[in-house]
Parts: structure tokens; sequence; C-alpha cells
């Protein structure tokens, strides 16, 4: 795919479907306004988290209000005790909807418009603005019911120049991605990750195509998300129990990763995994920034008893990278609170010798892993199970994806290295 700050996107889910508009520079607010009239509202309802800064706020409003009467509606912030109910049991946004549903259902009458990061964007919602990349990689793109039709409207350019915390944590959402659902595009994605999160808007871009077209393999076939596409919420419930119990001493996006390697953890004690995964997650989020070891004098009896409440009826494990476990057809493994304290162990084990990048409870005695002898941290598994190269050609890595009902769509993605 040639590299570019423009995509269009569909992604088909049953009779629903999303619509992904990638766009740079000032003149895309006018394509914007053109999209917003389209849904012929009567009343549009502006919903905000309090994270969109006030100019892309204040610019979708103007938009929808020359189109027809627009309200405000700010949702209010949650106790952090109730942050665990954020995510349903299986960790998917079709557990965030259940918050998103309740803060539905406070909301006035009208066609809404969501702008903001992951909870504006959990609300169900006619068009999506999202403000940040682990909101537009996330529940930006996810199908919710009852809308029909939706809109996620993305400015890669406004995201590139964001907060490198955010866009760290955003890409914590593309690793789940290629751990979970297409690990073709580990090496290629090893080479591109820095800890200083400064990306292009094209990169952006490319990186937002590969989680839509993620999502549309996976809920094309699956659109009540209950089987194969559950693979879309790895390891995010227990990234709710970790928020939940030791948020303050986290950077933002390090409660995720967190969740990613506790998962691996989980299907390692319970013996799961037909080889170790712990090691490309780890090298993944390395390369990232973001936390691999839990912070020093971390609660882990709360943890895991946190934990045993947010998965349940069962965890998401992968007995591979991009292949979650199934047993008598189920893809969701109950796991007991032992498991679960044993595997927090092993995390908090690793504090003794692995960094906890940008967290605020870092320590300043730790060393970081070691990379490879190539000064790239070892990688995890060079193709996933239907054999998509992963090479590289003038300094890009291009990754072969596919889709369809036999991998019938190929789409070349680049990305820098």
């Amino acid at each position: 795919m040639r590299r570019t700050a423009r995509l269009d996107r569909r992604i088909q889910a049953g009779a629903a479907h999303l619509t992904l508009a990638v766009r740079e520079g000032e003149h895309s607010w006018g394509e914007l306004g053109a999209l917003i009239a389209g849904f012929e509202a009567r009343r549009f309802v502006l919903v905000t988290d309090g994270t969109a800064p006030r100019g892309q706020v204040a610019r979708v409003r103007a938009l929808a209000g020359a189109r027809a009467p627009t309200v405000l509606h700010e949702l209010r912030a949650r106790p952090r005790t109730t942050a665990a109910a954020t995510y349903g049991g299986a960790g998917t946004y079709g557990g965030a909807a259940t918050g998103g549903r309740a803060d539905a259902e406070a909301l006035p009458d009208g066609t809404v418009i969501a702008v903001g990061g992951e909870r504006a964007c959990a609300v169900p919602a006619a068009v999506r603005v999202p403000t940040d990349l682990a909101a537009a990689c996330g529940p930006a793109l996810t199908l919710h019911r009852p809308v029909p039709a939706a809109l996620a409207w993305v400015r890669s350019d406004l995201l590139a120049a964001g907060p490198a915390a955010r866009t760290r944590a955003g890409l914590v959402a593309v690793v789940r991605h290629v751990l979970a659902v297409c690990p073709a595009h580990g090496p290629a994605l090893a080479g591109l990750l820095t800890p200083g999160a400064r990306h292009d808007a094209r990169t952006l871009t490319a990186l937002l195509a590969l989680c839509a077209d993620a999502r549309s393999a996976l809920v094309g076939f699956d659109p009540d998300e209950t089987g194969p596409a559950l693979a879309l919420g790895y390891g995010r419930s227990l990234a709710a129990a970790v928020r939940a119990t030791l948020g303050p001493a986290l950077a933002p996006g390090d409660a995720d990763a967190l969740g990613l390697l506790l998962a691996a953890a989980v299907a390692a004690r319970l013996g799961l995994a037909a080889r170790p995964t712990g090691r490309a997650h780890r090298d993944l989020l390395a390369r990232n920034g973001s936390a691999t070891a839990l912070p020093a004098g971390a609660d882990l009896d709360r943890l895991a008893a946190a934990a045993v409440a947010t998965t349940r009826p069962g965890l998401l494990l992968l007995a591979d990278l991009g292949r979650p476990y199934c047993a008598d057809g189920r893809l969701l493994t109950p796991v007991d609170g032992a498991v679960l304290r044993a595997a927090a162990g092993d995390l908090a084990a690793r504090a003794d010798r692995v960094t906890v990048p940008h967290s605020r409870a870092a320590r300043t005695d730790l060393v970081a892993p070691p990379d490879r002898e190539d000064g790239r941290p070892a990688a995890g598994r060079e193709q996933d199970g239907t054999g998509s190269p992963c090479g590289r050609d003038g300094g890009r890595s291009s990754v072969e994806t596919r889709s369809g009902p036999a991998g019938t769509a190929v789409q070349q993605k680049e990305f820098p290295s």
C-alpha cells in the first residue's frame, strides 16, 4: 500500500456497517461537515469525555450546528473504584459498551456525535471523531448496536501532533492487534516502535489501516463478536483490573500493556501455549517504551482479586501468536484466583531485571532486557499461520495481509523501518 495520510475503509458486520475516513489538513473539515449533513438529523448530541482538545470540539460543534440544533453533553467522570466495570468479562469492546450504554441512557434525544478518547467513542454514536490513537484503533471502529451505519473520521496529522504519551498508549492497541490477530506484522512493527513514540501522519494512517483490516476480517464472519472476534479485546479485562488497582502508579497505556503480559503469563501458567509467547509480548512493548513489569510494591493479592471479578466468564488466551486457545468449542477459558495471583507474581518477579518505562513509579536502578546482537529486540514468529511474507524493501518493511472468506483480498502494507 502506498504510504499516504488518506485512508478509506468499510467495516461490515451483519446488517451494520462503519466507514473509516482518515484525512489530514485543515481543508478536510469541510468534508466532515458534508458527511455530517448526510445523516439528515433533526438534532445532534455532541458527546465528549473531557479528553478532546477544546478546539476540535468547537470545530465539530460548529459543523454540526450549521446543519441542525446541537447540544453538548460531557460524560461524567467515573470514580476510580468502578474502572474495572468499564470492560466486560471477555475484555472486548462489546464489554466496553456496557459503560457506553450506561452513559447513553442519560443522553438527550438526537443523532450522537462522539468526540474524544476511548470513553466517548465507546458510546453508540453515528459519527465518531477520535482524538487519540487508542480510541481510533479501538472503540471508534466498533459497530455499536443499535446504530446501523456509522462514520469514524480521523485527522491523522492531529494525532501525530498530539502528546507522545498518548501516542505511546495508543500504540499498545496496535501491539494487541498484532499479537492476537495478525502476527505477520510483528517484525515490521518491531522496527517501527521507539520509546519516543513520535510518528508522522502517514505512519499512523498505516497503523490505523492495520487495525481496521484486522477488525474487518474478524467481524465480517463474527458480527456479534462472540467467536474469533473476541481476539480484538485480548488482554483488556486484565488491563481493567490493573487500572482499577494500580492506576495512579502507571503512565497512560501501561495498564493495557500489563494486561497483555498478564494474559501471556496466565497462558504459560496453564500450559496452554504451544510455545512461550511472553517474549514476543515483552519485546514489542519494550520497543514502545511501555511497562513490562508491575511497579515495585504492587499489591498482588488485590490485583488478583480484581482480575477474578473482571475476567468472568473467562479469558481469551493465545495458544500461539495470532491463534486463540480453544477448548470444547469455547474461546473463553475460566481462570481461578490462584492462577491469576501466580501470573501477577511472574510479572512482579521481573521487576529486578526489567525497567517499567515511563511509569510514575519507575525505579532508576533497573535495566532493560537485552536486544539481539543486531540491535533489534528478539522478534516473535516471522509469519503467521497463512505463511504471509514479511520482508524488507528499500528501507521499508512490507507485510501482506489477507482478508475475506479464503484470504482472497490481498493488500500490501508498508511501514517505515
